[in-house]
């Protein structure tokens, strides 16, 4: 099967790659937006299934609001004893291990350690019967990073049973930001695959030791080298099964966010040599049959939310109904879009594409609705005090515990008394504009078209949404669908 990198281009963040049996696993990170971290399947290494998601929700009162850049940062993904195993740090509030039978079916959530700091876990499950697991440290949580530690666990993986033993300090060999470590064992050797040097400059890191708890030997097995590909770090390396090892990692293309590319891998003196003599490839052929799958886009919700759309904070089915078909979503208190949890977004799969969707509003005083993209800044087009309006949100960040500052200015308005309109989000080459129709009427453009730009470590998200700025509830907006349409 011919492929191109990158090999995805939704923003699949961190990723993490295993195999089982004839199946491919990815898993990635999700942040603030919920059902957290999206579980997606392969039998081709280039076509992806979106299967479920590990978190359904996160235990803690303070994300049944958004909580931007917390959340779940950098997973890991294993199979052991008839167990897919997801493990994710929220950096604030600890150790998580997801448990499934079924990974398209419900995850159970252990919580395994209350810590504040550890971020990026991966275990290893050892011949032995032992059970491991690694981190790193996030500085803003704990005042240290660049360092990995090792811990045992109980054999099941869901008790640390000691302080960890450190091994591997990224300041002893000239690496910064050594993070997302992903632990393997190989004909007896013990290997950590680490990226180093920050997210878009940076370079993979292979450590091998033939001891869990080290020393471990460094080498760099992939950068950028001549290429146009930035950053390539931070991954899974896996088998396919029939003889050829792959190394699955990410490129951060700014608004679109952190792709998957596939890279090849070979050995050479013990060591993996990734890519093409340690630099990326852009092409090439995992020599596995084509198995067509695909990620959902567009949506009339004929029987249920479509598995492509995430909350932006935990899911509270008061925001929402089901039509079948149709969506209506009920207009819950928030000042702004960014605030609102129940901002209902996805994951771009088209660098150009356009966003349609057709909206009833039966409103109350102070609601508004409409389709937007979340970015710092971020853009919306809402119906709102009988007009359209483009609208610009700003955020400045004060600290993870205090309320970012947000606000929104007006970029265009047009008067508008109907309570249904068609509405479009145009997305060109990293730029964004909206446009706006009556049913069966021309497309007219409202504003300019702007900078797409990322948010809180995501790529920019389009989504849908209806919010009450004065702090009541009542009001609701019907969505008929939406639809996506890729364009060249």
């Amino acid at each position: 099967m011919r492929y191109t990198n990158p090999s995805l281009w939704g923003d699949y963040s961190e990723p993490d790659v295993i195999r089982v049996n004839e199946d491919f696993y990815m898993i990635s990170s999700s942040f603030t937006y919920l059902p957290g971290v999206p579980v997606l399947r392969s039998k081709d290494l280039v076509h992806w299934a979106l299967i479920g998601y590990a978190a359904a929700h996160l235990p803690f009162e303070r994300y049944n609001r958004p909580a931007h850049k917390c959340g779940t940062w950098a997973p890991s993904i294993r199979y052991h004893d008839g167990l897919f195993y997801v493990y994710v740090c929220l950096p604030d509030e600890g150790l998580f291990a997801f448990t499934a039978a079924d990974p398209a079916g419900i995850w159970e959530c252990h919580y395994v350690k209350d810590v504040c700091g550890w971020i990026d876990p991966c275990p290893l499950f050892d011949e032995d019967g032992k059970a491991w697991l690694v981190h790193g440290l996030a500085a803003s949580r704990c005042g240290l990073n660049n360092m990995l530690f090792v811990h045992e666990m109980s054999p099941d993986g869901l008790t640390i049973l000691d302080k960890g033993t450190l091994v591997y300090n990224g300041a002893d060999h000239g690496d910064i930001t050594v993070e997302g470590p992903k632990f393997y064992k190989r004909d007896g050797t013990y290997w950590i695959l680490c990226p180093a040097g920050g997210v878009k400059p940076g370079y993979q890191l292979a450590l091998r030791s033939d001891r869990p708890l080290g020393p471990y030997e460094r080498r760099v097995v992939l950068r950028q080298g001549s290429t146009a590909v930035n950053g390539p770090h931070q991954g899974a390396w896996f088998d396919d099964g029939r003889g050829r090892d792959w190394f699955i990692h990410f490129q951060d293309i700014g608004p679109y966010g952190r792709v998957p590319h596939l890279q090849p891998v070979d050995w050479n003196d013990g060591w993996p040599v990734m890519g093409n003599r340690g630099e990326p490839v852009m092409e090439g052929d995992t020599g596995l049959k084509e198995a067509p799958a695909c990620i959902p886009t567009s949506d009339d919700f004929s029987n249920r939310l479509g598995l492509q759309w995430q909350w932006q904070a935990n899911p509270n089915p008061a925001w929402y109904a089901c039509l079948q078909p149709g969506l209506r979503l009920h207009a819950a208190p928030a000042e702004t879009m960014y605030e609102a949890g129940q901002f209902l977004s996805q994951l771009m799969q088209h660098i150009n594409f356009d966003l349609d969707v057709k909206l009833s509003a039966h409103f109350q005083d102070g609601d508004a609705a409409g389709i937007g993209i979340t970015g710092y800044p971020y853009h919306c087009a809402v119906i709102e005090d009988g007009e359209i309006r483009s609208l610009q949100g700003t955020v400045t960040e004060i600290n993870r515990w205090e309320k970012d500052r947000v606000r929104e200015d007006i970029l265009a308005r047009v008067p508008w008394t109907q309570h249904q309109v068609l509405l479009r989000l145009r997305v060109r080459q990293g730029t964004l504009g909206f446009l706006y129709a009556a049913e069966g009427g021309a497309w007219t453009q409202l504003g300019d078209m702007y900078p797409m730009t990322a948010g809180g470590w995501t790529s920019a998200r389009p989504g849908v949404f209806c919010l009450n700025r004065k702090g009541h509830w009542g009001g609701w907006a019907d969505v008929a669908y939406v639809k996506i349409q890729p364009k060249k």
